[in-house]
């Protein structure tokens, strides 16, 4: 189907044709088309794909090689009553296909549904022996095979508008999606004394059905709406996942085989429990003048989730001494919000909001997670509640000589209750920024955005020190999370609009990031953060036939941060009797500077030959880049940090992808349309190259996977 118009009749286009008069024929059919338009095409696409790669399938659903077919459908028709009809379907007979139709009676009533697919394939192989995959319960084989694990996803909406009369209006959505397939996961297992990583596929099997309903008043100085949102989530994989794998040989680096009944000393995983959630809501505005304007929105959300967490089973030899089965999770949730904007002058204008939200938990504390290491003890959950206040206000005045400047500042204050001892109970964050915006001339227009940031809070609820019962790390509370951290963050960002020539758009942008955080003790955690981003966006009209653009763009993050390995019970002072002792004693203060890259580069083109045939291509590279810099202090031969350790190479994704396609047209009506794909895709991940399981999985991925699909669609308008 042809999605490349370059002209389409619009209001605008009949303002054109007042002004500069035409033939009455043609007026007289301008208007015709916009009051009663009537549009219908179809179309057929067969796409040949040369090879299935997992990289390339992930976002476009091809999982067949050979030729792949698929149709597409538009119609739009309305009738002197002012009935529509509206059909459109998008590639049908796919993994990715979409349909939606929809009946309307103008000003009057509207009825429509929505359905589409959306597959997520994974990007890598697994080679497992493991069985059972996509169910609850899995098994240990002798023979490995290749698994592609894969969730697919179907939607459907129903959407129901009604006008009661001619300020009142209601609608009603309702969806509906499944989702199944299984998902890339793992587990720690024991058996027989020995712990490993296991392959555990984790089965999806889920329903998710909301429903939104909202009941809409409107008039020229106010408008009001109350509306309920319900979202209902059911788990059908199971109350857990089971992993029956026994020891036979090879389980847990080749230990002494048992019997193939035997199990692994691993209660079942518990998957998602059922869920829901209701929202009631109360919104509204209100236009004291027309340069004053106020808004307001009123919800209170209540989120349950009381569905048994795990079944009954041998395998969970604590279950019986845990005082719930349940979470018995109820969160209530209140938000206000409130605005109001306005023109004082020809010059000012004046903008301010505030948000409250109130966030509370009221799940029950008490005994949950079973610690089987420590001899089955009971952990209790941790019910946190938040207050959050945000606000805003800002002013934007216009100065002479065409300049703009707009001065704003935000607030963000959060309160928590029962968070655990070593977070704070309160964070606050304040932004200042100012803007400056000028106009030089019709050529060059430009702006400069600065801010700075500052967040601190209230003291921590613990004091860092040495801990030495056995159970901890020396570190606990040591490091200050990241959230809670207190920081500084400046910023500043430029942005240059440039038209030298009625033909040539240049856009230029620039964005720089600096954070700098205070740490707890010993400057271990986050240290500092640094973001850079630069990009040039450029198009060109040769004619009123063809045209091109590209774009580049540069980006960095970097991080640094600081540590100390530790050893449980570690006295951090290098002593002991023998060496074993006084490895476990010393503690190794480590540092890592964590720095991704981004680079893209891209153009494109599109233009007629003729009046039958049109040509058009687009080129993108990319290529993003990990890199791990990681240092450590030497401690000697007495060093608890592995000979080794820290050097990690640098994992990269390289993206090209070359698009070409022609369309010529037969008749008016038809037309045929030829695309060719090129694509290649590298990655080099060395957390995939030379990973196995304790049970022998290993996950694959071709580091060079190249792409090429030919696609031959035709489309006829009725």
């Amino acid at each position: 189907m042809d999605k490349n118009r370059y002209f389409k009749r619009t209001v605008l286009a009949l303002a054109v044709s007042m002004a500069f008069p035409v033939s009455s024929a043609l007026a007289q059919e301008d208007v015709a088309e916009l009051i009663s338009p009537s549009e219908a095409e179809a179309g057929v696409k067969l796409q040949y794909l040369n090879d299935v790669n997992p990289l390339y399938r992930q976002y476009y659903g091809l999982n067949n090689d050979g030729v792949n077919g698929s149709a597409d459908l538009k119609l739009i028709r309305r009738s002197d009553e002012g009935r529509w009809m509206r059909l459109e379907g998008r590639d049908l007979g796919l993994r990715t296909q979409e349909f939606n139709a929809s009946v309307e009676q103008q000003g009057d009533w509207k009825l429509g549904i929505d359905y589409n697919q959306i597959p997520r394939f994974a990007p890598f192989v697994a080679r497992t022996r493991v069985t059972g995959i996509g169910h609850d319960t899995l098994n240990l084989g002798n023979v490995f095979d290749d698994k592609d694990l894969k969730t697919e996803r179907t939607a459907t909406s129903l959407t129901l508008t009604k006008f009661i009369s001619r300020n009142l209006q209601a609608n009603v959505i309702f969806k509906n999606e499944d989702k199944k397939g299984e998902r890339l996961f793992g587990a720690n297992g024991s058996a027989n004394g020995f712990v490993g990583q296991l392959f555990a596929p984790e089965p999806i099997d889920s329903n998710h059905k909301q429903i939104e309903a909202s009941l809409d008043y409107a008039t020229e100085k106010f408008y009001v709406s109350g509306s309920y949102y319900g979202s209902f989530f059911e788990n059908k994989a199971g109350k857990g996942l089971f992993v029956n794998y026994g020891t036979p040989a090879g389980l847990f680096g080749g230990n002494p085989v048992a019997t193939a009944a035997t199990p692994t000393q691993m209660s079942p995983l518990s998957l998602a429990p059922d869920n829901q959630a209701h929202q009631f809501a109360l919104a509204g505005g209100y236009n004291w003048s027309r340069d004053t304007r106020a808004n307001f929105k009123v919800s209170k959300s209540f989120a349950k989730q009381d569905d048994d967490f795990l079944p009954n089973s041998p395998l969970v030899p604590y279950l019986s001494s845990m005082t719930r089965r349940d979470l018995g999770g109820k969160v209530e949730t209140t938000n206000v919000f409130g605005s109001l904007t306005s023109r004082l002058t020809d010059k000012l204008n004046l903008l301010a909001s505030w948000a409250y939200e109130d966030r509370d938990d009221r799940t029950p504390q008490t005994g949950y997670v079973v610690d089987v290491a420590h001899g089955g003890a009971l952990i209790q959950n941790n019910p946190e509640s938040q207050k959050t206040h945000r606000g805003k206000f800002e002013a934007s005045y216009r100065l002479p000589q065409g300049y703009n400047l707009t001065a704003g500042y935000d607030y963000d204050f959060r309160k928590y209750e029962g968070m655990e001892e070593l977070f704070r109970d309160e964070v606050t964050e304040q932004t200042y920024r100012v803007d400056v915006r000028k106009s030089f001339g019709d050529t060059v227009n430009g702006s400069l955005t600065l801010a700075h940031s500052e967040r601190d809070g209230s003291r921590w609820g613990s004091t860092p020190s040495f801990v030495n019962d056995g159970v901890h790390a020396v570190g606990l509370h040591w490091t200050a999370p990241t959230q809670f951290s207190d920081r500084e963050r400046d910023k500043v960002k430029a942005l240059v609009d440039w038209a030298p020539v009625d033909p040539l758009s240049v856009q230029f942008a620039y964005e720089y990031g600096l954070d700098d955080y205070k740490t707890r003790v010993f400057d271990i955690g986050l240290n500092k953060g640094r973001s850079e981003l630069f990009s040039v966006d450029a198009s060109y009209r040769f004619n009123d036939r063809w045209r091109a653009n590209m774009w580049a763009s540069h980006s960095t993050n970097d991080i640094e941060q600081k540590s100390l390995n530790s050893t449980f019970g570690s006295l951090c002072d290098g002593s002991g009797g023998n060496t074993a002792d006084r490895i476990k004693n010393t503690c190794v203060p480590w540092g890592a500077k964590l720095k991704l890259s981004s680079n893209a580069v891209g153009a494109g083109f599109d233009g007629q030959i003729n009046s039958k045939l049109s040509v058009g291509g687009q080129y993108l590279y990319s290529r993003d880049v990990n890199e791990y810099d990681i240092s450590f202090a030497d401690a000697g031969t007495f060093s608890s940090i592995r000979q080794g350790a820290g050097i990690l190479p640098d994992t990269e994704y390289t993206l090209n992808t070359l698009r070409l396609f022609a369309r010529y047209a037969i008749t008016k009506a038809t037309a045929i349309r030829l695309d060719y794909v090129w694509d290649r895709r590298e990655l080099d991940d060395f957390t995939w190259s030379n990973w196995t399981y304790s049970d022998g999985t290993r996950v694959l991925v071709n580091p060079d996977q190249i792409t090429r699909i030919i696609a031959v669609s035709v489309s006829h308008a009725f």
